[in-house]
């Protein structure tokens, strides 16, 4: 009996046991914080005890809930019994070096485990493997052992290999134990089994969203009932958003990005991201000076007003700005949709200064133009300028071109009004000059009669 207290006392590991973090779907008022835990040893129970300087080293240890602490080397006495670990619930064993954590991340106590000195009294541990309906002779990998009970079993490493499954280490009595895991040795025969696990897909998606760029979907093959840490909040990129969480389509609810434990279900599962705008700081460039930028804050898909000039140069005024990733001109006071950008890319305008005086927008806004409406064979009711379809020439229509030119799900033209808005250049399009010269109409610069104007 020394003999084998000798080798069992040698015998050292490290045993790690998960935490299942909490789904942060839970509300805050649900939601009881455990900052600090109590880790104690009983060793007096059933009568044991230490040497005094012994007992120093397992006194009571506050940690954290996940933090860890390592069995110290202290071998408690009991008259009539050998020490041969420590469990906290007569099952699970840890011996001296192990690494221990608290199982549910609450106070726990670990109590010594005792064989009977003197008994010989044995019991077989064995394994048992079946695959496809047919069972494995393990004798040679895995011999049966004879066991004392209170003994400390190391669980093997070796594993077995399944098409539709992956066994993570042995089970016996409804307890899974993973490889260099230990148990005690209870007072009766043992077979472990392998703890299979069927392998299901866990399916990411970018769900029915645009501006995506890279990869819309991903899958991974993941062991059922294991905890696994979910995706972080850059596994896909849409320019303008960001993802917030993954909304799961098992439970309906929303996991933050690298929820660090989340329990696979034993089937497939699809977590879809949760997107959010961002908030640019949209950059209106008026010249190389940067200190002289008008910076105006959005959120992707909502409109701000483009601003007029806070400095001047001399014999020029600003008609406008120019979107530096797709050119489109958008006139002084319009509405510019923030579309959102290329992750680490900014939105930028640069100003666009004409020769001349400024116009007078505020006769050009309460000013209506009298048209003239050219009648021809093939279109009678041409009225040119007029893109809105008012009956009426005026800033509204240059305003209109320019939405429907930065926004055109939202803002349409008619196919009168494409025929009517291709005022420059006739003949290649509604373009921002076009709008500009509709402008222009308002301040007496072009007579509407000389309309529609031909490139040369």
């Amino acid at each position: 009996m020394k003999k084998l207290l000798t080798k069992l006392t040698a015998v050292t590991s490290v045993c790690v046991i998960a935490l299942c973090g909490a789904v942060p779907s839970v509300s805050a008022e649900d939601i009881v914080e455990v900052n600090e835990i109590t880790i104690s040893f009983d060793y007096t129970s059933d009568g044991g005890h230490l040497k005094e300087e012994d007992a120093e080293l397992v006194k009571p240890v506050k940690v954290t809930p996940k933090s860890t602490i390592i069995i110290p080397e202290v071998f408690p006495s009991r008259e009539g019994y050998c020490f041969t670990g420590w469990t906290y619930d007569g099952i699970h064993a840890y011996t001296y070096g192990d690494v221990f954590r608290s199982p549910d991340g609450n106070d726990v106590t670990l109590k010594p485990v005792w064989m009977v000195d003197g008994d010989e009294t044995e019991y077989t541990l064995n394994y048992f493997v079946e695959i496809d309906g047919e069972v494995v002779d393990t004798e040679k990998e895995l011999p049966d052992r004879t066991c004392f009970a209170g003994q400390i079993i190391t669980i093997p490493l070796l594993v077995y290999s399944r098409d539709d499954a992956i066994q993570l280490g042995w089970t016996f009595d409804e307890y899974e134990f993973k490889g260099q895991e230990k148990f005690v040795m209870p007072a009766h025969d043992v077979t472990l089994t392998p703890n299979w696990k069927m392998r299901y897909k866990i399916t990411y998606t970018v769900g029915d969203v645009d501006r995506v760029t890279g990869a819309k979907f991903m899958e991974y093959i993941q062991p059922e009932t294991i905890d696994t840490g979910l995706q972080a909040n850059n596994r896909f990129s849409r320019n303008g958003f960001k993802i917030v969480g993954w909304l799961c389509d098992d439970d309906n609810k929303v996991y933050a990005p690298s929820t660090p434990a989340y329990i696979m279900p034993s089937h497939d599962v699809t977590f879809t991201a949760v997107w959010e705008p961002i908030e640019y700081t949209v950059v209106f460039r008026q010249d190389k000076n940067s200190k002289n930028n008008i910076k105006i804050k959005g959120l992707t898909d909502t409109t701000i007003t483009t601003p007029e000039a806070t400095i001047t140069q001399d014999g020029k005024y600003l008609s406008g700005w120019t979107d530096d990733e797709t050119g489109d001109f958008f006139p002084v006071g319009s509405e510019y949709m923030i579309m959102g950008a290329v992750a680490g890319k900014g939105i930028t305008l640069t100003a666009v200064w004409e020769e001349g005086t400024p116009p007078d927008t505020t006769t050009t806004q309460t000013t209506t133009i009298t048209t003239t409406t050219e009648t021809t064979t093939e279109n009678p009711e041409i009225i040119w300028g007029d893109a809105n379809e008012d009956k009426d020439v005026n800033v509204s229509d240059a305003v209109f071109i320019m939405q429907s030119l930065s926004n055109p799900d939202e803002y349409k033209l008619s196919k009168q009004g494409l025929i009517n808005a291709d005022v420059a250049d006739h003949g290649d399009g509604v373009t921002a000059k076009d709008a500009l010269i509709i402008q222009e109409i308002g301040i007496n610069l072009i007579d509407i009669k000389d309309l529609p104007l031909y490139a040369e």
